[in-house]
């Protein structure tokens, strides 16, 4: 290859290739001018404002869930013994305390066996009731979840769907946190406008962002909010983004 021929501007192709080298290198420096003309021509600063705030779970719900079987011609029969066992659980949660209760329908399934190579044969029935406890007693809710004994009876067994903790005051950490995130966003505006020697004028828009609730010191956000329901020590979290003047 000609080498030299390559900065032979007398070459109509070499030409061309200049030019067009040179025109998108004016462009670019060119549109970069004028992308950053528009922002300040603009006289906004857009920013993302943060607060959050750590809370102790106050309520707490609690499924139990009750199960019996049955041969295939008694299913009266554990229906009934459900039912016993459903007002048992309840007579224990009154001794406890623990009255804020509800108790869902009920579910029934066949079972079946499947002999090799030949078709199914119901066996019988699974039956399965609930009773769904409430309270702000945590350290009740939480001894009953790991010792289920207490419940347990004749035909039927008990077990924990899964302790619950929530924090009922969501509503007005919400608000406060909003508040806090608003001027953390002021905050990070007044920094970003100083750098070009301006401030930071009136609050222009503001939309909040989608609420955390985290684990203490968790980082595991979801783009569509997120509400731990595990933990007991608990950290809420908002975001916001606002849009400021500048002067």
């Amino acid at each position: 290859m000609n080498f030299k021929k390559l900065f032979d501007y007398s070459e109509p192709l070499v030409a061309a290739m200049t030019l067009l080298v040179a025109t998108l290198i004016f462009m670019t420096v060119y549109g970069a001018q004028v992308f950053y003309d528009i922002k300040l021509a603009g006289d906004t600063v857009e920013v993302t404002g943060s607060a959050k705030e750590a809370v102790v779970a106050d309520r707490g719900r609690l499924v139990i869930n009750i199960e019996t079987k049955t041969g295939v011609f008694d299913q009266q029969a554990g229906t009934e013994r459900i039912q016993k066992a459903v007002e048992s659980v309840i007579t224990y949660l009154g001794t406890q305390g623990l009255t804020e209760y509800e108790t869902p329908a009920g579910y029934v399934s066949a079972d079946y066996y499947y002999p090799q190579n030949s078709a199914a044969v119901q066996t019988g029935y699974t039956l399965m009731r609930s009773v769904t406890v409430r309270s702000e007693d945590l350290e009740k809710l939480s001894s009953l979840a790991n010792n289920m004994g207490p419940l347990a009876g004749t035909g039927y067994t008990v077990t924990a769907g899964g302790l619950e903790l929530t924090y009922s005051k969501l509503d007005e950490m919400r608000v406060k946190l909003l508040t806090n995130a608003i001027q953390d966003a002021t905050d990070r505006a007044n920094a970003i406008a100083a750098e070009s020697g301006r401030g930071v004028g009136l609050l222009r828009n503001a939309t909040g962002g989608v609420v955390q609730v985290l684990p203490l010191g968790g980082v595991d956000i979801s783009d569509y909010g997120s509400y731990d329901t595990s933990s007991l020590n608990k950290e809420i979290m908002v975001t916001v983004r606002a849009t400021f003047g500048l002067k």
